[in-house]
Formats: C-alpha cells, sequence, structure tokens
C-alpha cells in the first residue's frame, strides 16, 4: 500500500464526462457525500477482512482495511442510502459485491431481493497449498436494493437483470502481476454486470476502485462512472487505464 495517506474528503485525480477517479477514503463521510445521488449501479469489490498479503506473482502489500477491523457491509450501506430518501443508489437498481454472501449484506445495503453469482476463474488459483483442491470461483452477490422497507420485507424488488443470463460467469482472470493489483477483476466480467443491469448513460459507482477495471468497463460499455481508492498508486493507476478506456470510447462514438 502506498504509504501516503488520502487527504480529508479525498483528491480527484481525473474528472471527465466518462469518469470520476478519487484518491480517498471511502469511509469519510464527505468523501461519500460527493457521489451524485440517484446513480445507477453499484459495483464493487471490498476487502475481505482475511488480511490479504500476497506472497506470488509480485510484492503487493496487504490492504487498507483488509484485517477484519472494518464493517465493509455497513460502510456500503453509507453509499446507497437510508430508507426514505433519494440519497445514494435509485431505489429497485442492482448492486453486485464480491466476496460477501447475501445474508452479510442484505440488512446493510437493504436488498428486497438477492441472489448468489458464481465467477468461473477458469484456472485454480493459489490458496491453500497443503489441500488438493485450488480454489478457481469467487462469489459475488447480487442484491436489488429496495429503500421501503415493507417493500423488503416483502422480498420486493425488480429483481430481473435487463437481459437474464446463468448464475455462472466464466472470465479467466488476469494474473497479479499483469493485472497490477493482487485482486484485479477481469474488465469482460465486469462488462457482463453493468450491461445486465444499466443502461447507456447511467451512472456505475465502485468505492473500492482498486486498479480501476470497474471503471474501465462502465466507460466502455457507455456507461459513466465514479470510483474512489484509498492506495494513492492503484488510484494513479486507475485514472491512466480510464484514460485509455477514454480514448478508446470516444473512438467508438465517431464510428
Amino acid at each position: 500500500m502506498s504509504p501516503d495517506p488520502p487527504p480529508s474528503g479525498g483528491k480527484v485525480l481525473h474528472a471527465s464526462d466518462h469518469a470520476t477517479v478519487i484518491w480517498g477514503d471511502c469511509r469519510d463521510p464527505d468523501v461519500i457525500a460527493s457521489v451524485p445521488n440517484g446513480y445507477g449501479l453499484l459495483c464493487t469489490d471490498p476487502p475481505y477482512g482475511v488480511n490479504y498479503r500476497s506472497k506470488f506473482g509480485g510484492n503487493f502489500d496487504r490492504f487498507a482495511g483488509d484485517d477484519g477491523s472494518v464493517d465493509w457491509p455497513a460502510v456500503l450501506g453509507e453509499w446507497v442510502g437510508a430508507d426514505g430518501t433519494s440519497r445514494g443508489l435509485r431505489t429497485d437498481r442492482h448492486v453486485y459485491v464480491f466476496g460477501y454472501r447475501s445474508e452479510q449484506l442484505a440488512g446493510p445495503l437493504r436488498l428486497g431481493s438477492t441472489a448468489e453469482l458464481v465467477w468461473d476463474k477458469a484456472q485454480p488459483g493459489m490458496g491453500n497449498l497443503s489441500l488438493p483442491w485450488g480454489p478457481s470461483h469467487e462469489t459475488i452477490t447480487f442484491g436489488t436494493h429496495t429503500k421501503s422497507p415493507s417493500d423488503r420485507a416483502r422480498g420486493n424488488g425488480r429483481l430481473s437483470a435487463r437481459l437474464r443470463k446463468g448464475s455462472v460467469l466464466r472470465a479467466p482472470r488476469k494474473s497479479r502481476s499483469s493485472a497490477g493489483h493482487p485482486t484485479g477483476k477481469p474488465v469482460s466480467l465486469l462488462q457482463q454486470l453493468i450491461e445486465s443491469s444499466t443502461m447507456r448513460g447511467d451512472l456505475v459507482v465502485d468505492p473500492c476502485a482498486g486498479s480501476g477495471s470497474t471503471l474501465v468497463a462502465a466507460v466502455l460499455e457507455g456507461r459513466r462512472a465514479f470510483g474512489v481508492e484509498i492506495d494513492r498508486t492503484y488510484a494513479e493507476l486507475a485514472v491512466r487505464r480510464v484514460q485509455d478506456a477514454e480514448r478508446i470510447a470516444d473512438q467508438m462514438e465517431k464510428c
């Protein structure tokens, strides 16, 4: 992790018609307040609380907030907004959260309906090397954010994605060294999620942006993106990747 903590309220490293990238702490109330209200999708890969430190594929340090001391579902609950308000994620819009189960997220994120997806990485990871089976999948919780408590109690919410697909999504993971981040997600996987749950022009938000894969996928899919990353090195990498995606998107618009 970069040794420099982000400033209070965060610092905008990049802002365009396509995307905003902020170097900041997503737990900072001022950073949370900076996200436009009524956005269209929350898609994020928060730390899992497993004190991850890579021993393979590069010199990656431990993540901030990955020591189990941060209640990440509660943090994300602040990003979606409280009951009966227009703040945060629009009601009846979707969330995708990597690494957490639906029962961990339904309450804090005020989800009326949920489903668990499986990301098939197409190759085993390291995992526990003493076991004969290497992990080759990851859980993604999909849910519909519903601001009405009574609707949530009835399990209401427009659960259907715009394009109905199977619950197993196959996308080869990148190596840690090529991704520039130890838990970087393939852009192709995130494009599938974004395409299924948003329309062109919608704003996709990632409070734990890492190296910016969600933001890149959003830009390439003709959506707008808003991301926050606490590590300046990764935030600057996200800016470079987003700028590359913006150039591609601009060329596509001209065709």
